[in-house]
């Protein structure tokens, strides 16, 4: 059951909890003989028997409409997330020279979160794609947020994809690569202590 199905029912959870417990009082009061041990409660049982198979009728009614709602939830949930996947997998085998230089810099730089600025159109392209999603947290002092590539994305984000090989590449290829890198995904080192300090003086 997803997150989805479970928000449903969720809005329901007291209305579920009142039936259940009509549907078996029904059931009981319906189906025990009380006959031998209360005369007096099988003799009003018999007098609203149809109004107990009523309620036994409505409270089954009930949980089949909802079962009937989330089967078709679920059908739906699927026949969208089909489409979602089709269509980053079209965004991915479409992806531009900065695009694919951009997500490069997730294996270059051997992490899974980079930090990049929303205003930039490369960037705004992938995230408006669903190819990069964006972290739940405050941008940083250069007002640049923490990214990463959505789960939905990864399958398709192969080394092909972005125009890296596993296997052995040429210095060309090294050089192109590495000249195409985007100057906002770098992380500059920090200048070391001593060296700051002899700027400095």
């Amino acid at each position: 059951m997803n997150e989805r199905e479970m928000s449903f029912f969720g809005q329901y959870r007291t209305l579920n909890i009142i039936m259940l417990w009509l549907f078996f009082i029904t059931m009981m009061l319906l189906f025990v003989p009380f006959t031998d041990i209360a005369p007096v409660l099988a003799e009003r049982v018999e007098e609203n028997r149809q109004y107990l198979y009523i309620a036994l009728i409505v409270c089954a009614a009930n949980f089949a409409a909802q079962l009937i709602s989330s089967f078709f939830m679920r059908l739906s949930s699927r026949h969208l997330q089909k489409r979602l996947d089709a269509q980053l997998k079209q965004s991915v085998s479409r992806l531009d020279f900065a695009e694919r230089a951009l997500l490069r810099e997730f294996v270059l730089q051997r992490k899974s979160v980079l930090a990049l600025p929303l205003d930039e159109p490369t960037v705004r392209s992938l995230v408006e794609s669903g190819i990069l999603k964006i972290m739940p947290l405050p941008p940083d002092e250069n007002d640049k947020y923490k990214m990463a590539i959505s789960k939905a994305a990864r399958p398709y984000i192969t080394y092909k994809a972005i125009g890296l090989s596993r296997g052995h590449m040429s210095e060309e290829s090294i050089s192109q690569i590495m000249a195409a890198r985007p100057e906002y995904a770098r992380v500059r080192a920090p200048m070391p202590r001593a060296y700051r300090g002899s700027r400095a003086a």
